[in-house]
């Protein structure tokens, strides 16, 4: 179960800290790409929010002197536990909360299990497009 209320705020630090894994591979190796490391699905949700307030952003990366690398189209979504990106959370925050950094796998099936729903309600490319004709009586 996902409630917006209850899990924006502890989101928003996996949110944060995912993006400073990312800042400071960059910060070592001096690439984008590299720093593109894998992050959960549910994180990477929350990057996107993150980024989507740029001024925030800036603020935070200029006090912090960092540069925050997120590229949509290189992004891995295929993060695994006990790949690199766990690894380096681990050494720096702890274990990662397996109720947001969810395996790929599962993180499949989740999906998998949410298309169908979508498809039976007549949405289709996971909300991308609907067969839903609205000249079409609904009862209420």
């Amino acid at each position: 179960m996902y409630d917006q209320v209850t899990d924006a705020p502890p989101l928003f630090t996996e949110g944060l800290r995912a993006l400073c894994l990312k800042a400071a591979v960059f910060q070592m190796t001096d690439d984008e790409n590299t720093a593109e490391i894998p992050v959960a699905i549910p994180v990477d949700e929350m990057t996107h929010a993150m980024i989507a307030q740029p001024q925030i952003l800036a603020r935070i990366t200029a006090r912090c002197g960092v540069q925050i690398i997120h590229q949509t189209n290189q992004e891995h979504t295929d993060y695994r536990v006990g790949d690199y990106t766990h690894q380096a959370y681990e050494l720096a925050w702890g274990i990662p909360p397996e109720r947001y950094w969810i395996g790929h796998e599962e993180a499949q099936r989740r999906l998998g299990v949410l298309r169908m729903k979508y498809e039976a309600a007549g949405f289709l490319n996971m909300g991308q497009a609907h067969v839903i004709d609205f000249a079409e009586v609904v009862a209420a």
